[in-house]
């Protein structure tokens, strides 16, 4: 948090500083740069609005999982499902809870999600919502639905879903100079989509006259999001490894575990995710939300080849190809845009493959 602020302040400081009279008087950068009344404010507004946006998603996540959930486009499952997927995996759920020795929590499905991927998230055990990805629930077979169902349960019997929580609020807390960037430049809080750049043909971009403010928000919060990241990674990567010890434990079963990795690995779209908030809730899932970062100790989960390999040391390393699901023909506009890209970046995945002789 200290660094944070300093950050901060050098960030706002320089063209506050540019324009005052010091500019004149100073001999050496410290003495152009350091204004003691100005760090204090600075001090207290990051301060400040660090806290108050806190408090502001631990209000909104008050509600526990099913928040969570909703979030992130979850559908709540309902107690007898018509589809024979969603009950095998209220089943799953049901059998994960009593060999746990919790309550059955609510369950989600993420419809609009096709990698593969789950989440378990709650204030305490009586809140906690499970929720798994269309894809999962769709490309997974029963023994490897229960592997990663039965790594969920382990956050949830070792509190891990309680202090993932309040990550969610501390995130947001940091996270809020890039939404106010957003504002300031383009006047709302939605990021660009994968495919939007202002270079397109046809693109007209509008900036606000407030655009230059905002863009040193964005500078503040390109900095803030590696420093949420590595306080994510130094909590949670410990924790993925002993969950999947425990799920082991709990279904007795190791290749339904290591069977939801290869097919993760497998599978061109991983465990990533559409949803806007994949990032703000990414040390919640099963594997990574997002691609791998640059520097592997920024990441919120190991590999899952070096998943695999801490169960099965005879893992050599190989992937199968798994195919990605059709597109959803009710899905909206938007979604045949990700969707059209996501077919497009597997043919031309395929195609290099071959081109070096990994597949026929």
């Amino acid at each position: 948090m200290f660094a944070f602020v300093v950050l901060t302040y050098l960030i706002l400081a320089l063209p506050i500083r540019f324009f005052s009279p010091a500019l004149a008087n100073s001999t050496t950068f410290f003495q152009f740069i350091w204004d003691p009344r100005l760090a204090f404010w600075v001090a207290v507004g990051t301060l400040f609005s660090t806290a108050l946006g806190c408090l502001y998603k631990m209000h909104l996540l008050s509600g526990g999982g099913s928040a969570v959930a909703q979030l992130l486009g979850g559908r709540k499952l309902e107690k007898t499902p018509a589809s024979l997927d969603e009950k095998r995996l209220r089943d799953v759920v049901e059998e994960m809870a009593v060999a746990a020795g919790v309550p059955v929590p609510e369950i989600y499905v993420l419809d609009c999600e096709r990698g593969i991927n789950a989440f378990a998230a709650g204030n305490v055990r009586d809140d906690v919502a499970i929720g798994v990805t269309f894809g999962a629930l769709k490309l997974l077979n029963r023994d490897e639905l229960q592997g990663i169902i039965a790594h969920e349960f382990s956050h949830v019997v070792n509190g891990d879903t309680r202090l993932n929580m309040k990550l969610m609020a501390l995130a947001h807390g940091l996270f809020w100079p890039t939404i106010v960037g957003r504002i300031l430049v383009r006047g709302s809080t939605r990021a660009r989509e994968i495919d939007e750049s202002i270079f397109d043909e046809g693109t007209n971009p509008v900036f606000l006259p407030t655009a230059p403010i905002g863009a040193l928000f964005l500078i503040v919060g390109g900095i803030s999001s590696p420093s949420v990241r590595l306080i994510k990674s130094l909590i949670c990567r410990e924790r993925e490894w002993l969950a999947d010890a425990a799920a082991v434990q709990f279904t007795r079963n190791p290749a339904g575990i290591t069977g939801a990795f290869k097919k993760i690995g497998g599978l061109f779209k991983g465990g990533r995710l559409d949803t806007p908030y994949a990032e703000t809730a990414s040390h919640l899932y099963f594997v990574n939300s997002a691609y791998d970062p640059w520097f592997d100790f920024l990441s919120t989960h190991p590999p899952p080849a070096k998943r695999i390999l801490a169960i099965d040391p005879a893992f050599d390393g190989q992937f199968p190809h798994i195919n990605s699901l059709p597109r959803q023909a009710d899905a909206n506009p938007q979604e045949v845009k990700y969707d059209r890209l996501y077919e497009e970046s597997v043919r031309r995945a395929r195609e290099q493959a071959k081109a070096r002789g990994e597949i026929e």
